[in-house]
């Protein structure tokens, strides 16, 4: 009996299942594009090119474990002793360990090329087909692809700058690597083995060390890991030889999973509201037939499997079908991502079963579940109550919904102010986070919401347009939990794009203005490869010179409790810092950065529980440990760094331990065009090259975002079309009694432009307190950077989505016959 019924409704009702059909094959391909991101970050790559030859690959444990979470990959490369490469040849079924060694260099018209010892081509393996190997202080060896790049050859000067320290070399030989691999993403230069040790400024350290041997790698990569026990190092083979290879690829994937982790839970709840509010809607369309048929004495238990397994048959196909655009969903997304510099350019996804099997399920379970719950009150009344409902609604909310809404409203605001009371990044993401709790409480409260704006909007509506204005009023009123369920979508659409958006704009407004403020210096030096000794010690020699700071910038991990939190750390000297940088102390005395201490801005302070005086333990760039003394807490974090060392200290532990720039106060620029790559910025140029950075990251989170908008976007077009166009009846009937068609048409008009004005006041109220409070723990000022021109292109949206899905299906429910109509099977 139950499964006839559902089968003849799902024939006879097709039409009314369409928006439950598009809310969930949206929300699967949603889901399965984050999945598939998420999938990627834990296993996808860069094959190798330089280490293809190897059969293992050691390098130093690249990530920092943590406990009941994914381990956070270090920003420098962990180098290992110089003795590990002996340790590694004397491992039974080595048949050769090289240990490598990099020098970073600028070669001009070549990007991202890097320096090596000539010992370490054998991991390729290269082979000189022109010329000689490097065995003096002046000779190089490059790869096919540098020497095309750079136009030279055999016998030709080769101009190469290390750390901007210029110097010339003689091209001995021309190296091709084997047929079908290429250098292309990291051209090779190689010097002599004990020049390139003296070159990278680390002769007692090696950042890998290769393997050549026959035999099962991994076998014998469990041979070296447990000969090196005592150290901390991890024994890669197969593809994971290019996450050593490349350290980007590494901290990729991290981002990666960190990023789709973030969206993802956000993701899930607006698709779990989505669904809800969709399927609610469609079952609050049906009460007539429900009430019927509790009249003709159907139970409860037979309403609920006849919606149940409508739900099932229409969820389940929905949510297959969306799982395959989810797929294209999330290679759109990577390609977003190579674009805004968040991924490498030859960065490939991880595709497998897993995130459509995860998504399909997810939403049929949401769908089953929130049907269940939109079925309750129909299946559960009595029929003269249930066919009383249908023509007027309940005067009041359920007492559940409203003990709820005062929860999630206290929680709202609750957690909004919670920057007011404690200091740390903990309590901004609570601030921030806050925003569902008031999209959850307007959605329990949406007909009281509805009733108070009508009350409002009402007598205004009816003047403005005397004969529309009192239909569209009349009609709300008696339906206001009809237009709550089509409010809510376009509700949290401005509310999330609200939070969203300007969190960055406030985060990108105060860093720039922070390090505007922060950076007194007159002119800043800079080079693609870093700046080296020698330039700083020229720009010190340099007429009209006053005040030099070299800044080395890395990251940094700080440990605390069972959390580890963190942050971009800058490594300056004390001496003369007051004349380029100006971190605005609060505590302390930056004098007494020396050594092993450490300032923290208000941020990392508050986060790690620490203040003047106290120690913090610490894991620099390579992972080694440092326990500093707080000597002073500063202000300006968000443009400059929320963590302060030593220039010297921070610089031993950096890959290439040369320096990310200079600051020089002076009355005239120095001039460096002895020092190629080397260039000097004034500060207006140093401003633009700073947004560019922030830049950079502020799309990254936005395109993200622009997904789960579009998703919002599409939900609030499905649901307003599912609205309007079950509204024919009503339509007909207004025609019937006169209403011209055109009255009709301005009815609905007025309508819309209500459901938008009330969705945009309640959406920025709604996102003021989490912007307010994020803004109040980010800036110390609780009023966000709200751009004018943004709100009004998100006010500029809803209303044309608004509107828009109202006029087309009311024109399109006005073509028929209102006879026709009328007469039709309900």
């Amino acid at each position: 009996m139950v499964r006839r019924f559902t089968l003849a409704s799902l024939r006879y009702r097709a039409g009314s299942f369409v928006a439950v059909f598009v809310a969930v094959l949206c929300a699967s391909a949603l889901l399965t594009a984050l999945g598939v991101l998420f999938e990627s970050g834990l296993r996808a790559g860069v094959a190798p090119q330089r280490y293809g030859g190897a059969s293992v690959v050691v390098g130093g444990a690249q990530a920092l474990p943590v406990v009941e979470d994914l381990d956070l990959p270090f920003a420098e490369r962990v180098p290992l002793p110089a003795e590990a490469v002996a340790r590694v040849a004397d491992v039974a079924g080595v048949e050769r360990a090289v240990g490598e060694t990099s020098v970073p260099v600028t070669v001009a018209g070549v990007a991202g090329a890097r320096g090596f010892g000539w010992s370490s081509s054998v991991l390729t393996p290269l082979s000189v087909a022109d010329g000689d190997v490097p065995d003096a202080p002046g000779e190089v060896v490059v790869d096919r692809e540098l020497a095309g790049r750079a136009g030279v050859a055999v016998g030709d000067r080769l101009p190469v700058a290390i750390g901007g320290e210029p110097g010339r070399y003689t091209v001995v030989g021309v190296a091709d690597p084997p047929a079908g691999v290429t250098l292309g993403r990291e051209p090779a230069l190689f010097f002599a083995d004990d020049v390139a040790r003296e070159l990278s400024g680390r002769p007692d350290q090696v950042d890998v060390v290769g393997v050549v041997a026959d035999g099962d790698p991994d076998e014998l990569a469990a041979r070296i890991t447990a000969a090196l026990s005592d150290l901390d190092i991890v024994a890669h083979t197969g593809d994971d030889r290019g996450d050593v290879e490349f350290l980007d690829v590494g901290s990729v994937r991290s981002q990666l999973v960190v990023l789709t982790l973030a969206f993802a839970g956000t993701a899930m709840m607006i698709v779990m509201l989505v669904v809800a509010g969709t399927l609610g809607l469609a079952v609050r369309q049906r009460l007539r037939e429900l009430a019927l048929l509790r009249a003709v004495a159907a139970t409860p238990r037979q309403i609920h499997r006849m919606l149940g397994a409508e739900i099932l048959w229409v969820a389940g196909v929905g949510a297959v079908l969306g799982a395959g655009p989810g797929f294209a969903v999330a290679f759109a997304l990577r390609s977003a991502f190579a674009s805004a510099g968040l991924v490498p350019a030859d960065f490939g996804l991880a595709i497998g079963p897993l995130p459509a099997v995860a998504a399909v399920l997810l939403v049929v379970g949401t769908s089953r579940a929130a049907g269940y719950f939109a079925a309750r009150r129909p299946a559960r009344i009595d029929p003269v109550s249930a066919l009383r409902e249908v023509s007027v609604e309940p005067p009041a909310l359920p007492r559940w919904r409203v003990v709820v809404a005062w929860v999630t409203g206290a929680l709202w605001l609750g957690t909004s102010v919670v920057p007011l009371f404690l200091p740390g990044e903990a309590a901004v993401a609570g601030a921030a986070g806050s925003a569902l709790f008031g999209v959850v409480t307007i959605l329990l409260c949406g007909p009281v919401v509805v009733a108070g704006a009508v009350r409002l909007a009402g007598p205004v509506l009816a003047r403005i347009s005397p004969v529309a204005g009192h239909l569209a009023v009349a009609s709300v009123s008696t339906n206001t939990r009809r237009l709550a369920g089509v409010v809510t979508p376009l509700v949290l659409a401005v509310t999330m794009a609200s939070v969203q958006v300007f969190t960055q704009t406030t985060v990108a407004a105060a860093a720039a203005e922070q390090a505007d403020a922060g950076v007194v210096a007159d002119y800043v030096v800079t080079g693609a490869a870093g700046v080296g000794p020698a330039v700083v010690d020229a720009v010190r020699r340099a007429p009209g010179v006053s005040a030099v700071t070299p800044v080395v910038r890395s990251q940094v991990f700080a440990p605390h409790g069972r959390e580890v939190a963190t942050f971009a750390a800058q490594g300056v000297s004390p001496d003369g810092l007051a004349e380029t940088m100006d971190l605005d102390p609060r505590e302390g005395d930056l004098s007494a950065l020396r050594g092993e201490s450490v300032a923290l801005s208000v941020t990392a302070a508050g986060t790690l529980g620490a203040d003047v005086g106290s120690t913090v333990d610490l894991r620099l760039g390579d992972g080694a440990a440092v326990r500093a003394s707080v000597v002073a807490v500063y202000g300006r974090g968000l443009g400059l760094g929320e963590v302060t060392l030593p220039h010297d200290l921070l610089a031993a532990h950096t890959t290439s331990r040369l320096d990310h720039s200079v600051l020089v106060s002076g009355s005239a620029a120095p001039v460096l065009s002895g020092f190629p790559g080397i260039e000097v910025l004034d500060r207006a140029s140093l401003a633009a090259a700073g947004q560019d950075g922030r830049d950079t990251q502020s799309w990254t989170n936005l395109i993200a975002l622009v997904v789960i908008l579009a998703y919002l976007a599409i939900a609030v077009v499905n649901t307003l079309v599912m609205a309007t166009a079950a509204r024919g009846r009503e339509f007909a009937l207004l025609r019937l009694v006169g209403t011209r068609r055109v009255q009709v048409v301005r009815m609905m008009r007025v309508e819309a432009s209500l459901v938008v004005v009330t969705a945009v006041v309640v959406g920025t109220v709604a996102a003021v307190p989490p912007l307010m409070g994020m803004s109040l723990g980010l800036t110390e000022s609780v009023v966000p950077s709200v751009p004018a021109l943004v709100y009004l292109g998100i006010v500029g949206v809803a209303a044309v989505l608004g509107i828009g899905s109202v006029a087309v299906p009311t024109r399109v429910a006005l073509r028929a016959r209102p006879v026709e109509v009328i007469s039709e099977r309900a």
